[in-house]
């Protein structure tokens, strides 16, 4: 699916086209200005976001601070929030005998309550994220700074929808992601085309939406101590814990 198929099914939906016509090019550029705006409103909420980006990277000897964002020393997309982190200790080792160690995600609170912020260690167990905007680009702080370059951050990063580059590249989508596009883009063409939305549209624009919403909801797994209960726990050698 193209953009312009979007925005020109979107048109149809709202009746500012009929069947046949064509759409002014004013019109579609403007229609394409309010897709991607919608599409970058989107990457703030989790629930319209299906994927999690797993990704590495190396650890500098004696460095904390490190910038992430396109073109920064972590080079992905500027992740709006964090899921999940993990630090492998060892990177040189062979694939199959890599460990990961999941590591705590400060909150502002918690990493102004580390005292000794330049602590050093040979790979961090903690890690800050500074959401500022310079040039782009966030900024991650470790704790503590690792003393050895052998060791990786692995951050585990909602990857959000990514904006139509043009009206004619061809995008895919996961099922049910092209009805919701095409509904949700119709709610914020209709008052600049002067029209009023049938309750039938509204209906579908509201249940495609939360079809999405749905699949991409997480159950969380609620974990007790084992000391707490009866059973008492079994070790996990892989991933060194107590179930």
């Amino acid at each position: 699916m193209t953009a312009n198929d979007l925005i020109t099914r979107s048109l149809k939906t709202i009746g500012a086209l009929a069947a046949g016509e064509t759409a002014n090019g004013a019109d579609v550029n403007d229609a394409l200005t309010q897709l991607n705006n919608m599409i970058d409103t989107w990457a703030t909420n989790r629930l319209t976001i299906y994927s999690v980006a797993r990704t590495a990277f190396n650890l500098s000897a004696s460095t904390q601070t490190y910038t992430i964002g396109t073109g920064g020393t972590w080079n992905i997309a500027r992740p709006i929030w964090i899921t999940a982190a993990g630090v492998i200790p060892d990177s040189a080792a062979a694939a199959a005998q890599k460990t990961e160690i999941p590591i705590r995600i400060l909150t502002v609170e918690q990493w102004r309550d580390v005292t000794i912020k330049g602590l050093t260690s040979t790979y961090p167990l903690e890690m800050y994220y500074d959401k500022t905007w310079t040039a782009g680009l966030g900024k991650i702080e470790v704790w503590p700074i690792p003393t050895s370059s052998n060791s990786q951050v692995v951050l585990y990063t909602p990857t959000a929808l990514v904006q139509f580059a043009d009206l004619t590249t061809n995008y895919t989508f996961p099922p049910g992601y092209e009805e919701a596009l095409r509904y949700q883009l119709a709610l914020r063409l209709a008052p600049e085309f002067g029209r009023k939305l049938s309750p039938d549209v509204q209906m579908l624009a509201a249940e495609t939406f939360a079809n999405i919403k749905r699949t991409n909801t997480n159950e969380d797994v609620l974990s007790i101590d084992p000391a707490l209960v009866g059973t008492g726990g079994r070790y996990d050698w892989r991933t060194d814990r107590y179930r």
